[in-house]
């Protein structure tokens, strides 16, 4: 014989399950949404984009900061 209250406990446990499975679906659908942006910005970043300040262009010479720097990493004699 099942106690007095059993349909209400049961019915409570399966809102309660329903409520966790559906914030465990939307967790995922925002971790994916994350890692499909990181993997598309990974792809477009190779290169800063035309008239970006870091953009590298071989016509100007390096200032004598940017010498001492390369110098500092032992990338320039």
């Amino acid at each position: 014989m099942a106690f007095r209250g059993a349909r209400r406990l049961r019915r409570a446990a399966r809102a309660l399950v329903s409520c966790v499975w559906q914030c465990l679906v939307a967790a995922g659908a925002v971790q994916m949404a994350g890692e499909t942006a990181r993997a598309d910005a990974a792809r477009l970043l190779h290169a800063p984009p035309p008239g970006h300040p870091e953009r590298l262009r071989p016509d100007v010479p390096l200032t004598a900061l940017e010498r001492s720097l390369l110098r500092d990493l032992g990338l320039v004699d």
